[in-house]
């Protein structure tokens, strides 16, 4: 199960699992609007995807989520944790309802949700959780509240991945750098798409590689650890950023 996998890293990540024979895929979201989009954009996702609405930051949403899945297939091999909002400002500027409805997706809602469905990954014997988090959860960026909800979702996954272990379940996180996506128009931090692409534009110039992220970047890094092949990966911070946390303007540039 991905959450928020109608758009964006969650979409992707959705697609890119769903491409392999091995995996049915339950994409939760809040919105049926981004539901109908993502399917309007990747019209193969409707056969390959089953889409279904739900609020992670709700604890009754995530039991009803957790009682479908039970009813339907009884166990869960992989749970995405992508479902997050963004905001922008410092103290001063975040108002307390902001703040809330940061940590309540993005923190309180991989908590719930993976406590809800934890009977079902135990079923698994050997089931993966993979927390979306980000790199500002490092260092202080975008807004207080958002940096804040993804530190402690970081702590969340070292935690969760010794308490969880003896289940062999797995719980690693990954922190990705800025990434070409539509959170930042869905969430009002640019309501000009045009202002948007100069960020995506001068931010470029901080990725030593030379490129900002995309949203396949953050899904085959997440395939991954959803596999077998990460069978011994376990409670790992794991930044896909291009270098941009290593970025130092002391460094000589190079012409290439």
């Amino acid at each position: 199960m991905v959450t928020g996998g109608s758009s964006g890293i969650g979409m992707a990540i959705s697609k890119k699992l769903a491409d392999q024979e091995n995996w049915h895929i339950v994409s939760l979201s809040r919105s049926q609007k981004k539901i109908d989009r993502a399917i309007e954009q990747v019209p193969e996702l409707k056969n390959k995807v089953e889409f279904i609405t739900g609020d992670v930051s709700k604890q009754d949403e995530c039991e009803r989520v957790f009682s479908m899945l039970n009813k339907k297939y009884g166990l869960l091999h992989a749970l995405v944790n992508n479902a997050g909002v963004v905001t922008w400002g410092g103290l001063e500027m975040i108002a307390v309802e902001e703040w809330n409805t940061m940590i309540n997706i993005n923190l309180s809602g991989p908590f719930m949700l993976t406590k809800a469905v934890l009977p079902l990954l135990k079923k698994a014997h050997g089931a993966s959780v993979v927390n979306i988090s980000s790199i500002a959860s490092m260092h202080p960026g975008t807004s207080v509240a958002y940096s804040v909800s993804k530190a402690g979702l970081d702590m969340l996954t070292e935690y969760l991945a010794g308490d969880l272990g003896p289940y062999k379940i797995r719980v690693n996180s990954i922190n990705p750098g800025l990434v070409k996506t539509n959170l930042h128009l869905d969430n009002k931090v640019f309501t000009d798409k045009d202002d948007y692409l100069v960020m995506l534009d001068k931010a470029v110039a901080r990725y030593p590689i030379g490129r900002i992220g995309d949203p396949g970047d953050i899904a085959s890094l997440t395939s991954f650890l959803c596999s077998d092949e990460a069978s011994w990966i376990n409670g790992a911070i794991i930044k896909a950023d291009g270098g941009a946390t290593l970025f130092n303007d002391l460094i000589p540039p190079k012409k290439v």
